[in-house]
């Protein structure tokens, strides 16, 4: 019997010894972070590939843009003309490598004329993150084929490229 009241006090100690160093509470404490989100998502329409440069065009549009940022800040999306930057026209413009004839073009973002200087436009900026699922614009050019004497059988094509930036 000795040995049983000894064996008994062995577990009533091992008990009390986890007893006496548990906590009254324990701290979980969590952590996150949000990604930056600057993204800008360029969407041609039909109307912008195939278009007849002999006559005149108004209002024609040729891409959506969707914006998407986080920045509390705002954001600023600039639009700079591929044939600006090669040095074969001084406005964007549509070109032709072969007959380096060219015919320029007034781009919008809905109704408003963006204004190039150099290369570059200010397409949008916005002094607030957008809401949810990004914010859209419309683009789209008009030009004048009927006054400009451009070569015959020979395709033109001007490249816009549209960069987002925190603001």
């Amino acid at each position: 019997m000795v040995r049983r009241v000894l064996f008994t006090g062995l577990i009533g100690a091992t008990v009390l010894g986890a007893t006496a160093h548990a906590a009254d509470s324990g701290d979980l404490i969590l952590t996150g972070a949000v990604a930056q989100i600057l993204d800008v998502e360029v969407t041609p329409t039909a109307s912008a590939t195939g278009l007849d440069l002999s006559v005149q065009q108004t209002a024609l549009k040729v891409a959506d843009v969707l914006t998407q940022s986080n920045a509390p800040g705002g954001y600023i999306v600039t639009v700079s003309s591929a044939n600006v930057v090669g040095g074969d026209c001084t406005t964007p413009c549509f070109y032709s490598d072969s007959t380096t004839d060219s015919l320029d073009f007034t781009l919008y973002q809905g109704t408003l004329a963006l204004s190039f200087t150099a290369e570059t436009a200010t397409f949008v900026e916005s002094s607030q993150r957008t809401g949810p699922g990004g914010d859209a614009y419309e683009v789209s050019l008009e030009y004048d084929g009927t006054t400009t004497n451009l070569a015959n059988a020979t395709d033109y094509s001007e490249t816009l490229t549209f960069t987002i930036a925190v603001n």
